[in-house]
């Protein structure tokens, strides 16, 4: 994941793996299209809104809710696209409209005998440090809504996975 690590503003590092039963193809394109996102990754997708074509370049703009009182804006543009493998987006993100974030979110895609190995990894920098008091919560704050948005977002994303497969058959 390229350059966040120059810059003045705090790191936050996160990431989740998911193991999908299904096809890696129906997998990588149901992670491709962030604009479907709200369709199988509820509650905590409230809306999408993106390019028609998924391509490098493609933007998608997304309105993201947790299970803290925080909402994230997300301006997203795909970065890099190698099928079936891995998607990347270089994104902006605002936590309650006010908080700059920003860095590479990157879906890495394997074939395994028992499923398709999805890891996340993330590295949002924020516009301007924090006292470290503060930054020690965020941290916290940020990693226990990534876990539970993530958790719900695998069994979003297997239900999709069987729905697609179902349809094909």
């Amino acid at each position: 994941m390229a350059g966040t690590e120059a810059t003045a503003g705090d790191v936050y590092r996160l990431g989740h793996r998911w193991l999908i039963r299904g096809p890696i193809d129906v997998v990588f394109d149901l992670l491709s299209h962030a604009r479907d996102y709200p369709t199988w990754w509820t509650p905590c997708f409230k809306s999408a809104e993106g390019d028609d074509e998924v391509a490098v370049g493609a933007r998608s703009h997304l309105r993201v809710r947790a299970r803290l009182p925080y909402e994230l804006v997300w301006d997203i543009t795909l970065t890099e696209l190698d099928r079936p493998n891995v998607i990347e987006v270089d994104t902006i993100a605002r936590l309650s409209g006010r908080f700059p974030l920003r860095g590479p979110i990157r879906y890495t895609l394997t074939e395994r005998p028992d499923g398709v190995e999805v890891v996340n990894d993330q590295v949002i920098v924020s516009e301007r440090r924090l006292p470290r008091p503060l930054r020690a919560l965020l941290q916290r704050a940020f990693a226990y809504n990534h876990d539970w948005a993530f958790r719900i977002g695998g069994r979003g994303l297997q239900g999709a996975v069987d729905q697609v497969v179902a349809a094909r058959d």
